[in-house]
C-alpha cells in the first residue's frame, strides 16, 4: 500500500480568510490551492487542511461534531499561563472561547470558535520529568 498523509478539510463560505485564521494558529502561511475557492495550510507532519468552498449543488449542512480540530503546544510546566497566552492571540484575530479553559492531570485545553463557528480545541500538556517528548507532541 502506498504511504498516504492524512489531511483534513473545513467547509467554508470565505477559504481564503478561514485559511489566513488557522495559518495564524500555526505561525504559518495560507496557500493558494486548485483555484480562488480552495486554500490550504501545511502541518509540520506533512499533512494539510484544506479550506474549500463547497459546490452550489452540494447540500451543506453544519450539524453534529463527531470529530474536530486539535492544535496541541508545546509541552509546559505551566500549561495554564500558555493557553492564556495562545486564547489571547486567537481573540485578537477573531476567534472565540467556548466555556471556561479546563486544567486536567494531562494539561490544559480549551474550546474555541473560528470566525465561522466552527469548533476546534487548543491544547497544552504538562512538561514532566522522564516523559517522552515525542510520545507527548
Amino acid at each position: 500500500m502506498p504511504l498516504m498523509n492524512i489531511n483534513f478539510v473545513i467547509a467554508s463560505k470565505n477559504p481564503k480568510e478561514l485559511s489566513g485564521f488557522y495559518a495564524k494558529i500555526n505561525s504559518d502561511k495560507a496557500c493558494k490551492g486548485f483555484n480562488a475557492s480552495h486554500y490550504f495550510i501545511s502541518l509540520s507532519n506533512r499533512s494539510k487542511i484544506h479550506f474549500y468552498r463547497p459546490n452550489e449543488n452540494h447540500e451543506w449542512q453544519r450539524k453534529g461534531n463527531s470529530t474536530s480540530l486539535c492544535f496541541q503546544g508545546e509541552p509546559s510546566e505551566d500549561p495554564s499561563k500558555m493557553i492564556e497566552t495562545w486564547i489571547s492571540e486567537i481573540l485578537k484575530i477573531g476567534g472565540s472561547v467556548m466555556g471556561i479553559t479546563k486544567l486536567a492531570n494531562f494539561g490544559a485545553e480549551q474550546w474555541i470558535l473560528d470566525p465561522e463557528g466552527n469548533k476546534f480545541l487548543i491544547l497544552v500538556p504538562y512538561l514532566s520529568k522522564g516523559s517522552d517528548l515525542d510520545a507527548l507532541m
